[in-house]
């Protein structure tokens, strides 16, 4: 069986018996083949050993499409106010030389939606590296939607089933490290996972250390909550995980969390999903053909309108910082590590007071809506009405317009 060990040296491993063992470079865990009796050994001496769970793509409920209105997500966009975040600076806010990792099927780079965007791929997996499931290319297809400018690292996790294991999820949220550590020019300031895991409530399952590691370098991992809902507790790994950016979907109109979307408290009790966004009948590209959509539900979808945003408020803070770079900012300016507020903050002092939730919902964070929908125009707004901001107060305020601020109309006066 197939474990991840902590604490030790792939030496010591090897030294066990262990077959088939392989290391990451930054995130501190090594993965082998063992038997009961080299797993049983290795946690006498205090070594930490898990089983490599599987992890999924978080594919579509079974919500009806048929006979429901359909959104492209252009009109979700529009419908959340991001068009006028988009006018925050001048030149517009597009996500201009900022890059998104998107773990996920792989990507049709050629659909018409995303063509010129990808600037590099790699493919963790046994399958070759086109999108046969069809899931990854409208993943990135929702991105470029809210940020059209940013650049794609298409890194393949999940084979053509659409199901893989924690394993090759790490290698990729490894090799994000290494691009930021050796390549920060080319490397991502914000990780989409549209994918997930059961949350055992162990701490210590690979994807959950990894991301962790990640995190530590400044770059926000985002990630589906996932479709168990409305049962509680079925939030999925990482979204779990207490500073990964869980992403739950809520209907247009009427404005509410999705039946399918999953709920918390999580296996160790931290309230989640963090916020939700629009994850219903939303028209995606397709892997079927260069000019191909498909329509379909899901927290898969909700996720990355977030990764967008995320970037749109990394721009946003850039540029009202008012800093000038005559031949080009630094290598690296664009990951998390240099200016932007830790995600820590953004989750823990700065959602509660930019979400909106039905009247007859919790103010305080739930297990539903979490924090609800930030309210990006109307922070905009605030932001804008306020003299003098420096770049701090500027972040704080910001932070919720550019991460996922979004305005919708049921709450349009």
């Amino acid at each position: 069986m197939r474990y991840s060990i902590q604490s030790t040296s792939a030496e010591e491993i090897k030294s066990e018996g262990a077959k088939n063992v392989r290391s990451t470079a930054n995130v501190g865990l090594i993965f082998a083949d063992l038997t009961d009796l080299q797993v049983e050994a290795l946690r006498k001496r205090g070594i930490v050993v898990t089983v490599v769970p599987k992890v999924k793509a978080d594919v579509s409920p079974p919500v009806p499409i048929a006979a429901t209105p359909l959104y492209t997500p252009q009109e979700f966009t529009f419908a959340a106010g991001l068009d006028e975040l988009r006018t925050l600076t001048e030149p517009p806010l597009l996500g201009e030389r900022f890059i998104v990792a998107v773990l996920d099927t792989g990507i049709r780079e050629t659909h018409e939606g995303i063509s010129g965007r990808v600037i590099n791929r790699y493919n963790y997996t046994n399958s070759p590296m086109p999108d046969v499931f069809d899931h990854g290319t409208g993943v990135c297809s929702v991105i470029l939607a809210v940020a059209p400018n940013c650049s794609i690292i298409n890194m393949k996790v999940i084979g053509d089933g659409g199901e893989g294991t924690e394993e090759e999820v790490v290698g990729a949220l490894d090799d994000c490290i290494t691009l930021a550590d050796t390549d920060p020019g080319n490397a991502p300031s914000v990780i989409n996972l549209s994918l997930g895991s059961e949350d055992i409530g162990d701490p210590d399952t690979p994807m959950r250390v990894a991301c962790r590691a990640v995190m530590d370098r400044g770059i926000w991992v985002i990630a589906a909550a996932g479709n168990g809902g409305p049962i509680p507790s079925t939030i999925t790994s990482p979204a779990c995980e207490k500073y990964v950016v869980a992403v739950g979907s809520a209907t247009y109109e009427p404005f509410a969390v999705s039946s399918f979307s999953s709920r918390g408290p999580t296996k160790e009790g931290i309230d989640k999903p963090d916020i939700v966004f629009f994850g219903e009948n939303v028209i995606l590209a397709s892997s079927k053909s260069d000019t191909a959509n498909v329509a379909s539900s899901g927290t898969s979808f909700s996720c990355p309108f977030a990764t967008g945003c995320a970037i749109l408020y990394q721009e946003a803070a850039l540029k009202w910082s008012n800093l000038d770079f005559p031949s080009g900012p630094p290598p690296g300016y664009y990951i998390g590590t240099v200016n932007f507020l830790p995600v820590e903050e953004v989750i823990d002092l700065h959602l509660i007071n930019a979400c909106y939730k039905p009247p007859d919902a919790s103010v305080a964070k739930d297990n539903n809506y979490g924090y609800g929908i930030p309210l990006g125009t109307l922070i905009m707004n605030i932001v804008k009405a306020e003299p003098g901001l420096d770049f701090s107060s500027l972040l704080m305020g910001v932070m919720a317009i550019g991460m996922m601020g979004v305005m919708m109309k049921a709450v349009k006066k």
